[in-house]
């Protein structure tokens, strides 16, 4: 008989072991594309949208395994897949198969959506799981930190390497659970709560009710789209710009460059981004949309500014000010379009949010990798910033609606 261990211990391991194969497989792996796979930007977009359609074709399929069987068996199955999919990647720099590995991938995420959440509910109740999220949060960001600390290490190896190790740790991940992780308090969920597709086209449609029905909805959900399709331009393009347009100064090697960078990232964001997020109350709704405006008006010109940097530096803060922004963006769009919602239709309207955000980007993002192919992809980067500046207009309205209704 398998010896289980305490789930808090397991889920912090989950989360401090995820977040090391993550950074591992994902802090050089747009280097990879371009430099090893020697990926255009078309091709680079198309990858994106493959991850972002089969994840939402798989969302279903994947959540029956959560739902029905176990939701520690989907938790094993999505490390599994993940270490596959990141193997393979490192195996086969060829497009084509980047392309496949996209689905691999997917059904990982997908396994994993909201099944480590709910198994720790389920075992530990939810007033201590709330608690072990922000745990698990602070063990993730330190183990994220080691992990592009050891990519740069393994990096010399070669780029495919830490992608590789990502994998090795990922599979092992899947083990450690087998073997250790308890499930003593799940019960299937009943037959009318089970994600199929008439539960979920029922949501869906549910979701569409409810957002019509609103217009601060309506008009944050078109900004989600247009926000979803300008970051995964930059997700997808950044590496392109900064290798093959900027160029990389001299004295450090490729691979630590974005290590370094990275770790700027992260480190900036971590010291400036939990002050701010402090100081701004998404409860006052045109103080909120105040907020929101000023992140977006701010991120469209630091997006600007990346993409017409003259030098390595230029791009490099640029790149930097956009992920503060982008740290600020989504936790106070969250909270405020969390507010006043009906409790009953809170997680389809956050559902239909997300599926704007993924629509945007497997709608656009092709779009912008076929600009970048044929305009450049400076030009690219600079129509998905202008892309992005409608946002503040629909934020204004949709802030001065929201606090006409809550003042009424």
């Amino acid at each position: 008989m398998l010896k289980t261990s305490d789930p808090t211990r397991v889920y912090l391991a989950l989360s401090a072991g995820l977040a090391f194969a993550f950074a591992l497989a994902y802090t050089l792996q747009g280097l990879y594309f371009v430099t090893v796979a020697g990926l255009d930007p078309l091709q680079l977009l198309l990858i994106g949208a493959a991850l972002e359609g089969a994840a939402f074709l798989l969302e279903v399929p994947t959540g029956v395994v959560a739902d029905v069987y176990s939701r520690r068996r989907s938790v094993i199955l999505g490390c599994l897949c993940l270490g596959v999919a990141m193997a393979l990647v490192a195996a086969f720099p060829v497009f084509w198969a980047l392309l496949l590995t996209q689905i691999v991938s997917a059904a990982g995420y997908t396994f994993l959506s909201g099944a480590q959440q709910a198994w720790l509910a389920d075992e530990v109740g939810e007033d201590r799981a709330a608690h072990l999220y922000l745990l698990g949060s602070q063990y993730g960001r330190a183990a994220g930190i080691a992990g592009i600390a050891a990519t740069a290490a393994l990096a010399t190896l070669g780029l495919h390497v830490p992608i590789l190790a990502g994998g090795a740790v990922a599979l092992i991940l899947a083990l450690y659970l087998w073997v250790r992780m308890p499930e003593d308090g799940f019960s299937p969920a009943p037959r009318e709560e089970r994600q199929t597709w008439a539960v979920l086209s029922g949501t869906f449609r549910q979701g569409v009710r409810e957002v019509r029905a609103s217009r601060v909805l309506t008009l944050l959900m078109l900004s989600a789209v247009l926000y979803g399709a300008s970051s995964e331009a930059l997700d997808r393009l950044s590496e392109f710009l900064l290798v093959v347009e900027v160029g990389l100064p001299g004295g450090l090697s490729a691979a630590n460059w974005f290590v370094l960078l990275a770790l700027t990232v992260q480190v900036v964001g971590f010291i400036v981004t939990e002050p701010l997020r402090r100081r701004i109350d998404p409860a006052d709704a045109r103080a909120a949309a105040l907020a929101l405006r000023w992140v977006l008006g701010l991120s469209v010109a630091a997006l600007l500014a990346f993409a017409y940097a003259p030098g390595f530096g230029w791009a490099a803060l640029a790149l930097v000010v956009h992920g503060v922004l982008r740290g600020l963006y989504s936790p106070l769009y969250d909270a405020w379009i969390n507010r006043g919602l009906n409790p009953a239709s809170r997680a389809t309207v956050n559902s239909i949010a997300s599926q704007a955000d993924a629509l945007g980007q497997v709608t656009f993002g092709p779009v912008f990798g076929l600009l970048g192919n044929v305009l450049g992809v400076r030009a690219a980067l600079a129509l998905a910033a202008l892309v992005r500046l409608p946002t503040l207009e629909i934020v204004r309205r949709a802030g001065a609606k929201k606090a006409d209704s809550i003042s009424d």
